[in-house]
């Protein structure tokens, strides 16, 4: 999949306000690549407001909430 708005591949967030806006991102495009288990485990409860109603959904079975 092509993600057109915004380059990634280098970018490591630096702060929790970073670290949400990259996850919502990187979820709601399905750009799953390089997301570490334990740090979405982290900030789900955080950001599962602003996810995708099915990512939400498969995100929550996968991680048993």
């Amino acid at each position: 999949m092509f993600i057109w708005d915004y380059k990634t591949k280098n970018f490591r967030p630096k702060n929790e306000k970073q670290w949400q806006w990259f996850l919502i991102r990187k979820i709601n495009y399905g750009d799953f690549k390089g997301l570490k288990k334990e740090v979405v485990r982290k900030y789900f409860p955080k950001i599962k407001e602003k996810l995708d109603p099915g990512k939400r959904k498969m995100l929550e079975i996968y991680f048993g909430f």
